[in-house]
């Protein structure tokens, strides 16, 4: 009679609703330890992520008379877009001086680089030529609607006036055409030269 009793027993957990449970559990048990042994991995959301906003877009020329849109690299390169004054010319400037160094790595690494100033007197638009990036110029600068002026970089001027200083800054675009805002601008980078070495040695 108490073999009788099991075997009931037995066929009713056998009972294809009960297979589905046990399958279920198993389901789920297992599910519960991969998550356990593979926790989420937290998303860090800084500052300038919350902040950032599409990148102010130009069509400059560059120093060998072609016209570069930024458009045409959104979405394919981070940009690395330095800005620098033109008197002293870009021989001068260390930030331009290690970009040159460095551009095969940055390339290599999906990262262009656009260098912007006013145009540059004739002693100093010969040394653009030794560069293997882009070297812009506003001749615009500081005019309302210009490069300059929509990125923060010069100061406003009107009418027929010559185009206004440029004031050095960098700022990193990142592929999705996105880059960090202030009130009113874009955010330069606190430290260019410590960004290039970053995006060089893979920490940016």
């Amino acid at each position: 009679m108490l073999d009788f009793v099991a075997f009931l027993g037995f066929g009713y957990f056998m009972k294809p609703r009960f297979i589905l449970l046990l399958i279920l559990l198993t389901i789920v048990g297992g599910a519960t330890a991969w998550r356990i042994a593979n926790p989420h991995k937290r998303t860090e959301i800084s500052l300038e992520s919350l902040n950032a906003r599409a990148a102010p877009q130009f069509q400059l020329l560059d120093q060998n008379n072609r016209p570069i849109q930024l458009q045409g690299y959104v979405g394919r390169y981070r940009v690395f877009l330095y800005f620098f004054e033109s008197s002293q010319g870009p021989d001068a400037d260390p930030v331009l001086q290690r970009l040159r160094e460095v551009y095969a790595v940055l390339k290599r690494n999906h990262v262009m680089v656009f260098a912007i100033s006013s145009p540059l007197g004739p002693d100093h638009k010969p040394q653009t030529l030794s560069y293997p990036f882009p070297i812009l110029r506003d001749t615009l600068a500081g005019q309302k609607g210009s490069c300059t002026a929509n990125w923060g970089r010069a100061k406003a001027v009107s009418g027929a006036s010559a185009p206004s200083p440029v004031e050095p800054a960098a700022f990193l675009i990142e592929a999705d055409g996105l880059v960090s805002w202030g009130e009113e601008f874009p955010r330069p980078v606190d430290d260019p030269l410590a960004l290039i070495n970053a995006i060089v040695s893979g920490q940016k």
